[in-house]
């Protein structure tokens, strides 16, 4: 998952910075490196999952632990995600946009192709909550 990054719209945090943070959470997050999560993520960060249990905010999952939880429920639930035409841009100084498209397969269900949003709240250069939304397939 490469990301392209562009200009950003309420700060003057460099767009170099933002590449830094996402690479390193990006890193962290596929290797499953409890580590390296503790070196991105905040103490109290949150993952809210864009569907889930936890209304109105989905699926909610905290700290480095919640965050391994969340990547182990992820590929319970789905054959595949990948996840394509990935931009970033600061929204203002503590707030990352991440746009980008997402092909999966449900785990004993059919393919789908979205478009996903996410909100990045970033404390230093460390991110404090990953806030996911995806285009739905069913009303």
């Amino acid at each position: 998952m490469a990301a392209h990054f562009e200009g950003s719209l309420m700060t003057n945090r460099p767009q170099a910075e933002a590449t830094a943070i996402m690479a390193r959470f990006g890193k962290a997050y596929f290797r499953k490196d409890p580590a390296a999560l503790a070196e991105v993520l905040t103490g109290d960060a949150e993952w809210h999952f864009a569907f889930g249990a936890d209304a109105p905010d989905g699926r909610v999952r905290r700290g480095v632990e919640g965050f391994l939880r969340g990547i182990e429920e992820n590929a319970a639930l789905f054959d595949t995600l990948r996840f394509e035409d990935t931009v970033c841009r600061w929204l203002d100084d503590d707030t990352i946009v991440m746009t980008y498209r997402v092909e999966g397969r449900r785990r004993h269900g059919e393919a789908f192709s979205l478009r996903g949003v996410e909100l990045l709240t970033v404390r230093g250069d460390r991110l404090a909550k990953k806030d996911v939304f995806w285009k739905q397939t069913v009303p």
